[in-house]
């Protein structure tokens, strides 16, 4: 795990970066299981529009800093309502270089606190079928799949499991 790793909020001014890594995460999680004239369309530029809008609301997505530069990210989705408890996990990508480090570890539990904060006891996520490594990882910390299953198109017809998790005991 590497200590000099901080986690804060992403700002409006971290359009740019966290469009950047968006893209770049993106393609190392995904280049061995979706299709190459889908990810070839994923580039910083389109992610970093998306990132204008989607940063205009504050307290929804984390950036994981080594040094200054952008290495992950956690981005959340709150109750719509306040007599809902459920809170989301919406995407967690690390940069491959920093794979196998505690940093998705950290980037979860850092995201899970910022539910538990806003009131949420469970947490939930989605995840491709085919993608075992991401499966393993959210088993290992404490999700299980619910049953729930939904088809996404990205170039292809692809299945995502729902799993979940308490986060209050």
């Amino acid at each position: 795990m590497l200590k000099a790793a901080v986690i804060r909020w992403a700002v409006p001014e971290d359009w740019d970066k966290l469009g950047e890594l968006q893209a770049r995460s993106y393609h190392d999680a995904y280049r061995k299981l979706l299709p190459h004239e889908f990810l070839n369309r994923v580039t910083a530029e389109s992610r970093q529009s998306e990132c204008r809008e989607r940063l205009r609301e504050p307290e929804h997505t984390g950036l994981l800093l080594v040094g200054h530069r952008a290495v992950g990210y956690i981005s959340l989705r709150y109750p719509a309502d306040a007599r809902q408890m459920d809170g989301e996990v919406t995407a967690l990508y690390l940069l491959r270089e920093y794979w196998g480090r505690g940093l998705g570890q950290r980037l979860m539990a850092w995201g899970l606190e910022r539910l538990r904060e806003k009131g949420c006891a469970l947490a939930g996520l989605w995840v491709l079928e085919r993608n075992e490594g991401a499966r393993r990882f959210y088993e290992r910390q404490g999700f299980l799949a619910d049953g729930a299953r939904r088809v996404v198109t990205r170039g292809e017809e692809f299945v995502q499991l729902r799993y979940e998790r308490m986060i209050v005991e």
